[in-house]
């Protein structure tokens, strides 16, 4: 009889462990449950796949995104002249003056071909992150801002130029490689320019000496 109550209280035991067992591989809280380990791996696919689809983008993808970039740079460049200091003004106006430009490019080769631009990016989670990006920035001032700033403004050309640069390589609409090659030059120039920012400020010239006190 004991032996008995044994093994039905081992049988109990062991269909508790495995339905919480279950419970656990259910539970959408689980970072370890076979739904979030699944999410996860389509989630970091998604963003490769992303990258992929960029870097052999068509015409008006790469338009697309284009004009989205130069949005992008003619607002922030009206943030830094106002929140920023004097610093990064001039670089500020830099930005609106090439960028408005770029984007009167890019808006006339894709009238053109008959592709129609977006204003704002299809994805909503896209939009999301440029509020956020935009109310973050609204909020800085002075030295803060120039920092955060100039930290963007270095990463965010990179990031395009080397898009840019696989774009490039392997062009095949002959007006859009055209388009490449005339905004390239700008863009390495702003690269540069917000890297100088992001360095100390330059220190002020040493008085001369006074004659008169040797």
């Amino acid at each position: 009889m004991t032996a008995f109550i044994r093994s039905l209280c081992l049988a109990a035991l062991l269909g508790a462990g495995s339905a919480w067992a279950q419970q656990q591989a259910d539970n959408p809280d689980n970072p370890q449950s076979p739904q979030n380990k699944d999410r996860d791996r389509a989630g970091s696919a998604a963003g490769m796949d992303h990258d992929a689809m960029m870097k052999n983008a068509t015409p008006q993808m790469i338009l697309q995104k284009l004009h989205m970039a130069n949005l992008e740079e003619i607002e922030m460049g009206k943030l830094a002249e106002q929140n920023g200091t004097e610093r990064v003004k001039s670089y500020a106006k830099t930005l609106q003056t090439d960028h408005t430009d770029a984007d009167r490019q890019v808006k006339a080769l894709a009238q053109k071909k008959n592709i129609t631009l977006s204003d704002s990016p299809k994805n909503p989670e896209k939009q999301k992150k440029m509020d956020e990006v935009k109310d973050r920035f609204s909020n800085m001032k002075g030295a803060e801002f120039d920092r955060a700033f100039a930290n963007r403004m270095s990463m965010g050309h990179k990031k395009l130029i080397s898009l840019a640069q696989a774009w490039r390589q392997d062009c095949k609409d002959q007006d859009v490689c055209s388009l490449i090659d005339a905004l390239m030059p700008k863009l390495q120039q702003h690269a540069q320019m917000a890297d100088q920012l992001k360095g100390p400020v330059p220190m002020g010239r040493a008085p001369p000496d006074n004659p008169v006190s040797r």
